[in-house]
């Protein structure tokens, strides 16, 4: 008798109102994206340490934010892109389905970014995609979508911004056959040659039919140019062990010239795999700059640090910014609808800037990152140090430094 006048009298609270239990979906739900490349550690160390941060201030308006870690599958030219692209739209429809998401951050490539963008728009998701590079994601003007890195084009011009600042006029570029190495790789070898460069070859780093032994050796013993003729070897892949290869084999090979290459050099698994010996000149390109940090960037360092006995890179401080631009715009916006945020992270490029670790995190109307500075960076053996600073669009006259200085006045005010 006594559990059901219990049972009848939290029935009567609840119709009037006076009974309250904390409902299971209150948390709010994001989505984590990652592929088990070599950078995915740095990456989810980011998203969770910021999340750790955003709870301990108060969550979202008010709510605990809770992260959800998704595994697909890594793309490189070996696989079949209709399998990967399979993958990652089952993988967007089924988080997209879930009512309880109001944000997807990741994808670890252009290849799987791009489709899974249009399926989290139907959905009604933000998408904040902190791999992906193509120029296709933002060109195709999707509401939720925005890019947290530059794209293809703006990085293969600032890297031959600087080849053209510092002597280097006679490249070999070489690309896997994935879209992002053939993209990025044209892009550069444009730039390059407008700018009066010369390409002396333009290869794939590895085919059915050559190795990349194969390649070095053409490289070096070819008729049409000789190794001291090589300023520098462009290289882009979307493996990053391919990559790694190419590198430590020419390194033991007596190939000491620079070679450069986009954001996927800068990471510490690659410094890891190719040995820092064997790395030293080679150059990249990135948003983040681990030698001067803003003040978000000193609150991901301390805590990254002290997880993993390492210093963040790259990756590390996408994933970070992801989650806190973010929480920012949530905080602005004041209520939980996707549209409005979406709104929220366009305009703060004039009403309030969010400064993440990798600088203002700010978007154009396309949704791509604008207004940042952009950091080639150069690995002197030991680790890498920023060697040139840039600013899109590229200024006129251009940013420049020297290889060993450091980074001067102007360029100064672009990493505040």
């Amino acid at each position: 008798m006594a559990g059901i006048l219990a049972l009848s009298l939290i029935v009567s609270l609840v119709a009037l109102g006076f009974y309250h239990r904390q409902p299971d979906n209150d948390d709010i739900h994001l989505a984590v994206v990652f592929s088990p490349d070599e950078d995915a550690d740095d990456f989810l160390a980011g998203t969770r340490i910021a999340v750790e941060q955003v709870n301990a201030a108060g969550g979202l308006l008010g709510r605990k934010l809770v992260a959800h870690e998704y595994q697909e599958e890594s793309y490189t030219d070996k696989l079949l892109l209709e399998k990967v692209v399979s993958h990652a739209l089952k993988l967007a429809a089924r988080i997209g389905k879930q009512k309880q998401v109001l944000a997807v951050i990741g994808h670890g490539s252009s290849a799987t970014a791009v489709p899974a963008s249009a399926v989290y728009e139907r959905f009604g998701k933000l998408f904040l995609a902190t791999h992906a590079t193509a120029s296709s994601l933002s060109n195709h003007r999707l509401d939720l979508t925005f890019a947290l890195q530059p794209n293809n084009a703006d990085n293969a011009a600032f890297l031959a911004r600087y080849a053209g600042q510092n002597g280097i006029r006679r490249v070999v570029v070489l690309s896997d056959n994935s879209g992002y190495g053939i993209e990025t790789t044209d892009q550069f070898r444009s730039q390059l040659t407008q700018d009066g460069g010369t390409v002396l070859y333009r290869g794939r780093l590895t085919s059915m039919n050559r190795s990349i032994d194969d390649l070095l050796l053409y490289l070096m013993d070819n008729p049409l140019f000789r190794p001291a003729d090589i300023d520098a070897v462009f290289v882009t892949s979307s493996d990053a062990a391919q990559t790694a290869q190419f590198i430590i084999r020419a390194r033991q090979l007596g190939l000491r010239m620079p070679i450069i290459g986009p954001e996927h050099l800068y990471t510490r698994q690659m410094e890891e795999t190719v040995g820092k010996a064997a790395m030293r000149d080679v150059v990249a390109v990135s948003i983040y700059d681990g030698d001067q940090q803003t003040m978000e960037g000193e609150r991901l360092s301390q805590a990254f640090t002290k997880a993993t006995g390492q210093q963040p890179g790259l990756m590390a401080a996408m994933g970070f910014d992801a989650v806190k631009v973010l929480a920012y715009a949530v905080g602005r916006t004041g209520k939980l609808d996707p549209a409005a945020i979406a709104d929220t992270l366009r305009i703060i490029r004039y009403d309030g800037p969010f400064i993440g670790a990798s600088g203002p995190v700010v978007f154009d109307s396309n949704g791509l990152t604008t207004d940042a500075a952009a950091y080639v960076v150069r690995h002197d053996g030991q680790r890498f140090h920023t060697v040139a600073a840039y600013k899109k669009p590229l200024p006129t006259p251009p940013v420049h430094q020297d290889e060993t200085a450091a980074p001067n006045a102007y360029e100064r005010t672009l990493m505040k």
